[in-house]
């Protein structure tokens, strides 16, 4: 009898131990947290992704922003993210060739509109406004750093204003500053991505253009996921939740235009 109740002792300390072993995998699956390098212009719509994926899963997501040449370079020197999600196309296809991202996983996930924001509208809203006397200072995101700006100076170079603004321009690092810059008022124009526009909290006496999206090279934004993430599966759940109709919605909403590859269920 002695000897029976020292097994059952065991088994139960076995099956305790057991017990806590699983309960802590369980706890180490649900804590399991997808890190995320994301271009400043599409924050606000990853944030707002992102509630919506860790309510419909048991994961947690970790946004780092930034402009995308500056996080292109912190994953070429080996900053730890699982997903790259940048403004343009180019820096996703040299992560591909440098092999620091998964050749399968590049692909379209928005493409980006610009549009003038001005601060005090007038009468002759139009392009010759730039070159107005009263425009003192305009803004247009870094086109080393940032796609957007890139696109920006694209854009002015095109309707021939780069050489006449050139003395006006100042350079924030990514276009999120350049919208933080519009919200303050302290410029008095600047081309800003139309994503950012419904988070600037518009003046009255300000308006906003839209400008023609064949003026300015496409903004392709592109995703890869990056090679030595210990989180490729999850990775990969979050790219195939981009895709879905909700997330599409939601980015369409925030001010992008949706891939030709993406289709919006009915």
């Amino acid at each position: 009898m002695f000897l029976n109740d020292r097994i059952i002792i065991r088994f139960k300390r076995f099956g305790l131990l057991a017990l806590a072993l699983f309960s802590l995998n369980v706890v180490n699956l649900k804590s399991e947290t997808l890190r995320i390098a994301v271009a400043s212009n599409f924050l606000e719509t990853a944030q707002q992704l992102s509630k919506q994926f860790e309510t419909n899963t048991e994961h947690s997501i970790q946004l780092s922003g930034g402009s995308s040449g500056k996080l292109y370079l912190q994953i070429s020197n080996g900053a730890p993210f699982d997903l790259f999600l940048s403004a343009d196309s180019h820096k996703p296809s040299e992560l591909v060739k440098n092999n620091f991202a998964l050749v399968d996983s590049q692909q379209t996930y928005a493409i980006g509109k610009l549009a003038l924001w001005l601060k005090h509208c007038s009468t002759q809203n139009n392009l010759k406004t730039l070159s107005n006397s009263r425009i003192k200072k305009i803004a247009i995101a870094n086109p080393k750093l940032a796609p957007y700006g890139f696109a920006s100076k694209k854009w002015l170079e095109h309707h021939q204003l780069w050489e006449i603004v050139s003395k006006k321009l100042i350079y924030p690092e990514n276009i999120a500053q350049v919208a933080q810059y519009a919200k303050l008022g302290v410029i008095d124009a600047a081309l800003i991505a139309e994503s950012n526009v419904k988070h600037l909290g518009l003046g009255k006496e300000s308006c906003l253009i839209e400008l023609q999206t064949g003026d300015y090279p496409a903004i392709n934004q592109q995703l890869v996921i990056l090679t030595k993430s210990e989180n490729k599966r999850l990775a990969k759940d979050f790219v195939r939740f981009l895709a879905s109709k909700n997330a599409q919605i939601l980015i369409k909403n925030m001010g992008y235009l949706l891939p030709n590859s993406a289709r919006i269920a009915q």
